[in-house]
């Protein structure tokens, strides 16, 4: 009881300054998978040099994203890593379906340490990281993958859950775990892990990100219709995401 009291008080803390900060300046804001936070910044910075309209990005987990819009946080646009949170949101009313769209898709992979030999089987030693299998969409992913290959029960003991795709590879890159299962993009970001092996993308359900509008804001649309745009998606490419 204790831990749902101080989970929900931080949630509301941050929607609090969230509207704080909404008021002082006239501006976008985008409640974005921590995945595409390469990417996303580079095409809000394409954007702004384009309209002059200011992007101000809130990169986490989306599950955790998801329940902070809930909770009333000024998000003018969300984009989820997982049509799950989308559809949680929709079935709320906190996102205007009819701006729904799925913006790009990713892969799943297997990485190690820079330097460090593995297979990609299911015998890895050591520890392996990935996100929560209840809630992050990475772990969601990785748990499908894993059991359709035949590998969940053996490495299920070893595996240390993250609170979203990057918490997951700082894990890797640390060190601190032998192996991580992350976004092909995630691996592409990092200078400090190599991939090991790719699932087939018939191991688990597609990776996709639908984008939303959350508010009416007529920037908010205009930023939708942005990410539609060849130079939007020509940045997405380069990032590694289909």
């Amino acid at each position: 009881m204790l831990f749902e009291f101080m989970n929900t008080t931080w949630i509301h803390l941050i929607v609090f300054l969230y509207a704080l900060a909404s008021t002082a300046a006239a501006q976008i804001t985008v409640f974005a998978a921590s995945s595409t936070t390469e990417a996303m910044k580079e095409i809000g910075e394409s954007f702004t040099q384009s309209t002059s309209e200011k992007v101000r990005f809130n990169f986490a987990s989306s599950a955790t994203l998801a329940r902070q819009i809930e909770a009333g946080a000024p998000a003018d646009i969300f984009i989820s890593a997982h049509i799950k949170w989308m559809d949680y949101l929709e079935k709320r009313h906190a996102i205007q379906p009819d701006s729904r769209f799925n913006l790009a898709q990713n892969e799943l992979v297997l990485v190690a340490e820079k330097g460090r030999q593995l297979a990609f089987d299911g015998i890895i030693p050591g520890r392996i990281a990935t996100g929560d299998f209840k809630s992050v969409p990475v772990g969601m992913y990785a748990k499908e993958a894993l059991k359709h290959m035949g590998w969940l029960d053996a490495l299920q003991p070893k595996l240390i859950m993250g609170s979203n795709a990057r918490t997951v590879l700082m894990y890797v890159e640390r060190g601190e775990t032998t192996a991580g299962i992350v976004y092909t993009t995630d691996a592409r970001a990092s200078k400090k892990v190599v991939v090991v092996g790719t699932f087939p993308e018939a191991s688990h359900s597609p990776i996709l990100y639908p984008a939303c509008a959350c508010s009416e804001k007529k920037a908010a649309h205009t930023f939708l219709e942005f990410l539609k745009s060849p130079k939007a998606r020509a940045i997405f490419t380069q990032h590694g995401f289909k």
